[in-house]
């Protein structure tokens, strides 16, 4: 039996894709959740025998993929962020949808059982922020792999631990801006999310057994949601998916430290229902964007 307090998430970058470092020096990541696992495909036989049961199927493929999910800190997973944007971080000012490749090698361990899965070869096809209206603000990262090996022993290699930097809160959000000016006084967003997606497919290869020969990226995608109260403001948002009007965004996030993120999303479309309610309800209604034209751009400041 394994506690899930025992579990451990440790990462490393990659120098070769695919290829775990040696020594393999980590970084433990602190996370809420995770499903990264191996599945396999199966090819069922369609011999006919002498017998009327269905004969033995074969593997014939596999998948080395999942989430992590954990509660946002800064500089804790700027690695991740700079994979997921397929770019490296320039000026502390990151820009969605590069070139530059960044892979990654991934100890997940259950420590009491002496149980531990190095899985490599790690792109980070997919990225999200969730900021609640009211609780801790959220990133996820959906990771696609090439190889998986299991052992009993943890690998040898330095080991940093997690990060202890504050966590980040709806509290934590700033002064947001829509077409770069405030909202405030004029408009109340609630709730706000931004998802990245690479769209990365998996390319097999003949001779390389369960391994992926190689992962792909096609067109990159943003897209997300914020929930606005019913105003003057927010009907002039809706009525601008009519005309095929955008808006730009900027969410600015510090954490109790004084360290900060501005995530800046150029150029949107917007759709969005009317508001809808009861006579005892705050009318409000979420408006849904699709990212255009324009690569959104994550900035960091750290405290002086």
């Amino acid at each position: 039996m394994s506690s899930g307090a025992k579990q451990l998430v440790q990462i490393a970058k990659e120098t070769v894709i695919g290829t775990v470092p040696s020594p393999f020096a980590r970084q433990t990541l602190a996370f809420t959740d995770i499903s990264l696992n191996q599945s396999v495909e199966k090819t069922e036989s369609a011999s006919i025998t002498d017998s009327r049961l269905q004969q033995s199927s074969m593997i014939t493929s596999a998948e080395y993929s999942g989430e992590l999910s954990a509660e946002a800190q800064y500089g804790a997973y700027d690695d991740l962020m700079a994979a997921a944007a397929f770019n490296a971080w320039a000026t502390n000012v990151l820009t969605f949808g590069g070139t530059t490749r960044q892979t990654f090698s991934v100890l997940l361990g259950y420590t009491d059982i002496a149980n531990y899965h190095t899985f490599s070869g790690l792109h980070v096809n997919t990225f999200g922020i969730d900021i609640p209206e009211a609780g801790l603000i959220g990133l996820t990262f959906g990771f696609m792999g090439t190889k998986r090996t299991t052992a009993a022993v943890a690998p040898v290699g330095t080991i940093t631990p997690a990060s202890a930097n504050p966590r980040m809160s709806n509290i934590s959000v700033g002064d947001l801006l829509v077409d770069g000016a405030s909202v405030k006084g004029t408009a109340c967003i609630t709730a706000f999310s931004f998802n990245w997606d690479n769209s990365m497919q998996v390319q097999n290869c003949l001779g390389a057994g369960l391994e992926v020969g190689a992962i792909l990226e096609m067109s990159a995608k943003g897209t997300g949601s914020f929930t606005m109260a019913w105003s003057t403001k927010a009907a002039e948002l809706y009525e601008k998916q009519f005309t095929n009007g955008n808006i730009s965004l900027s969410i600015p996030i510090t954490d109790t430290a004084g360290n900060k993120y501005v995530l800046n999303i150029p150029k949107v479309e917007l759709t969005a229902p009317l508001a809808t309610g009861g006579k005892d309800d705050l009318l409000n209604t979420t408006f849904e964007y699709t990212v255009v034209d324009q690569a959104p751009t994550l900035t960091r400041t750290p405290k002086v």
